[in-house]
């Protein structure tokens, strides 16, 4: 122990070098300009959802709200078939009711966000099996029966219907009810 007390007491002793005060400063300054260059990149505004914002449809007037429904609460609004659009992919629901302005007729639209163009295929091809006939010229594709228009655009699924509350006197006709899809199928785009 003395011995090697000894040695480094006879070594000779070098002056230290000293820490540049330039590099740490630099170093903390290019990773708060990071952070911020990076925080900046990810607060990009959103695009605009023209669903909530309400489509401004011609010929058509939206009464009462938007109800928008998601995974926990679609119960709420269709127990039964709730089921089918779960497995799918289902992601959202933009249920309104709109009004002819010539006719004053009443119509239910239910936009379903399925997540995915597949999802929405596969819940139109699931209503699409029964009677029916499909159309084309209206989104990806299009199926009409008495009374009910549907069809995809892209990842939303539409279907569209007679109003069936005692407040609706007039019924639509099919040719309001494929305006109306139409529309819809234009704002989706």
């Amino acid at each position: 122990m003395a011995l090697a007390f000894l040695a480094k007491s006879l070594m000779p002793s070098f002056p230290r070098r000293r820490k540049s005060r330039v590099f740490p400063f630099y170093r903390a300054s290019l990773c708060i300009g990071t952070i911020v260059l990076l925080s900046l990149f990810s607060c990009s505004l959103p695009k605009p959802n023209p669903l909530l914002e309400g489509p401004k449809l011609k010929n058509y007037e939206q009464t009462g709200p938007l109800t928008v429904y998601n995974r926990a609460n679609l119960f709420d609004y269709m127990n039964g078939e709730a089921e089918v659009y779960l497995p799918l992919g289902f992601h959202l629901l933009y249920a309104s009711v709109y009004r002819t302005e010539k006719t004053d007729s009443r119509m239910v639209q239910e936009i379903y966000d399925m997540g995915t163009p597949e999802g929405a295929a596969d819940i139109l091809k699931n209503y699409s099996s029964e009677r029916g006939s499909s159309i084309a010229g209206i989104g990806d594709g299009a199926w009409v029966d008495k009374g009910i228009v549907l069809f995809r655009e892209g990842k939303y699924f539409v279907r569209i219907f007679s109003d069936p509350s005692p407040e609706n006197e007039v019924r639509p006709t099919m040719q309001e009810m494929l305006d109306l899809a139409r529309e819809i199928c234009d704002t989706l785009r």
